[in-house]
């Protein structure tokens, strides 16, 4: 018995511990079922709140674009009333007038005034359509302004005298002020003579000077120039290129370059070269500069001794070793000539017996191979090149012209 019952107590613990599982399980799925309906909940209300933004967006960009379109149809929105107020009085005035005529039928009177005003009206609108498709509107603009202008000369001939003459203009002017605002209003919209910038005009009016320049200077060229153009099938042949084929066949040469600027030119090189050589800047100058250059570096030949030359040769003055440049007989007076005492020009009675260094002579050697030859050296190039005295250089001159021939 005891077993049994053991067995029972076993088997009740094991149910309400069963049933404890149970309910803990039921609560759990409970909490759980509440909270995904709470999140389902939470989620309902963001996407709710999201498309109500959302829609506050769209209904904000909404009204911005209906002020932007209502900011640019600004001129259109007030032409729209201007003609409104100037057509409604014109076209009663128009109709009183005709009325007014002795056996005209009042039907006939009111189509005769809605013609004019319609007419004006559909030829305004088909000219401004033209306008924006680039086609002529030049036919438009007659049909508009003819209808406009009938229907002025019917309100001034007919305005009540009573009021006087003014409103007689007042009507004329209400007769053509419909078509002539809201021809305004497409001026400033589309352009135009009088819609183009300042910056357009500016260029055009230079275009023009530019083309009158063109034919009142180079009329030969702009007849040539235009019969290019006539030659070739419109629009073929670009205008610059067909100026610039004109330029060279009538004066054979680049734009802007003629005979007589060619002339101009080759004289004033030729008076160039004159005075160069006025100067002592010839060719043959400038090859003595170089070879001087060359052969001192940047110090020329009034350097120091080591350029070569016998200590005692003809450019030293004494055993020093210092070379220096004497000047020429013609420039003038010497250091000695601060005291008084002026060089002669006549050579020294030594300096015809003095031997030709045999350094000075390579020099001459090399200097001719610079100018080309040695029948361009001279007495001057040779000493300006050795640095010596005149005697001197034209016995070294002498001796390369010797040794060459020889």
């Amino acid at each position: 018995m005891s077993t049994f019952y053991a067995e029972r107590r076993k088997d009740q613990q094991l149910a309400r511990e069963q049933d404890r599982v149970d309910r803990r399980e039921e609560h759990e799925a409970r909490r759980q079922e509440e909270a995904e309906r709470e999140e389902r909940a939470r989620r309902t209300r963001r996407e709710a709140l999201k498309e109500k933004k959302q829609r506050r967006l769209e209904a904000k960009a909404a009204r911005a674009e209906k002020l932007r379109k209502l900011g640019e149809d600004g001129d259109t929105i007030a032409a729209l009333i201007v003609m409104s107020c100037s057509i409604t009085p014109a076209f009663y005035f128009q109709l009183q007038a005709l009325t007014a005529v002795p056996g005209l039928p009042s039907v006939i009177a009111l189509c005769l005034a809605t013609m004019l005003e319609a007419g004006a009206w559909v030829a305004t609108v088909a000219g401004d359509r033209a306008k924006k498709a680039g086609r002529p509107i030049g036919v438009f603009r007659a049909a508009m302004w003819g209808c406009a202008g009938v229907a002025a000369v019917i309100n001034y001939s007919h305005a009540p005298a009573s009021a006087g003459n003014w409103l007689a203009w007042v009507l004329a002017a209400a007769s053509l002020g419909g078509v002539g605002f809201w021809e305004l209003r497409g001026m400033g919209r589309h352009g135009g003579r009088a819609g183009r910038t300042r910056q357009e005009r500016r260029r055009e009016r230079e275009r023009v000077r530019h083309t009158r320049r063109r034919r009142a200077r180079f009329g030969t060229v702009w007849e040539r120039h235009l019969d290019i153009l006539a030659a070739y099938p419109h629009g073929a042949l670009d205008v610059e290129a067909a100026w610039v084929r004109a330029w060279r066949d009538v004066h054979g040469a680049d734009v802007a370059e003629t005979a007589v600027v060619m002339a101009v030119r080759l004289a004033a090189d030729s008076e160039l070269e004159t005075v160069l050589a006025d100067a002592g800047r010839t060719p043959e100058r400038l090859a003595v500069d170089r070879f001087l250059d060359d052969l001192f570096g940047d110090g020329g030949p009034a350097g120091s001794g080591s350029a070569g030359g016998p200590e005692n040769g003809p450019r030293g003055s004494g055993g020093t070793g210092t070379a220096t440049l004497p000047r020429d007989p013609s420039e003038g007076p010497t250091a000695l000539g601060g005291k008084g005492k002026q060089r002669s020009g006549r050579p020294s009675p030594t300096a015809s017996e003095k031997p030709l260094a045999e350094a000075d002579v390579e020099r001459v050697r090399k200097l001719a191979d610079a100018l080309g030859g040695a029948h361009k050296l001279s007495a001057r190039n040779v000493r300006e090149a050795v640095g010596c005295r005149t005697e001197y250089a034209v016995r070294l001159r002498d001796a390369v012209k010797n040794e060459r021939r020889g």
